[in-house]
C-alpha cells in the first residue's frame, strides 16, 4: 500500500473486530436495543453530519430514500437501523443488486450506511465498537461485491 491511500481490505479498516463472532456478547450492538428503542438515529446522523457537508436537494432527497429503505430491511429483520449484524448488511445488499446494478446498489445505498456506521463508531453517544458494513464486505457475497465495486472507482485518489 502506497503512502496516502487506504487499504483495498475492509478489515485493515475495522478496528480490533473483523468478525461478529469476535465480539465480546457485552460489546454486541444487539445488546443495546431497548435503549435504541423509539430513536431515529439515521435522521440524527443526517442532520447533525451528512446535510452540514452535503446541501442539496438532490442528496438529501437520496439520502433520505436511502434510510427509509435500511429502516424497513432492518424493521423486517426485527433490529433497530443503527444495531445491524453484518449478516443485515448483506440480505440489503444481495436484495439490492438482485434489482439494480452494483454502480447504483453502491452510489446510491451503500456509501451512505457505511458512511453511517462510521458516524456512529465515532459518536461518545453511541457504543458502537466494530464495523457490520466492513464486516460483510470482507464475508465475500452481494456486499464484497459492491466493495469490489466501490474500489474500481479508484483513479489515483484515496478510497473514502
Amino acid at each position: 500500500m502506497s503512502r496516502g491511500h487506504k487499504s483495498t481490505d475492509p478489515m485493515d479498516r475495522m478496528g480490533v473486530y473483523k468478525r461478529l463472532d469476535e465480539v465480546p456478547d457485552h460489546r454486541r450492538l444487539q445488546q443495546h436495543a431497548e435503549a435504541y428503542a423509539d430513536r431515529d438515529v439515521w435522521t440524527t446522523f443526517l442532520t447533525e453530519y451528512l446535510f452540514e457537508r452535503f446541501d442539496s436537494d438532490r442528496f438529501k432527497e437520496d439520502a433520505r430514500r436511502a434510510g427509509r429503505y435500511w429502516k424497513e430491511h432492518m424493521a423486517e429483520r426485527g433490529r433497530h437501523h443503527a444495531l445491524a449484524t453484518p449478516a443485515d448488511v448483506e440480505t440489503w445488499m444481495a436484495a439490492l443488486t438482485d434489482r439494480m446494478k452494483l454502480k447504483t446498489a453502491y452510489n446510491q445505498y451503500w456509501v451512505r450506511i457505511e458512511r453511517f456506521y462510521w458516524w456512529l463508531q465515532r459518536h461518545t453517544d453511541h457504543p458502537h465498537s466494530y464495523q457490520p458494513v466492513l464486516m460483510a464486505a470482507a464475508e465475500g457475497g452481494a456486499a464484497g461485491d459492491i466493495w469490489a465495486e466501490k474500489l474500481s472507482r479508484r483513479d489515483g485518489r484515496e478510497n473514502r
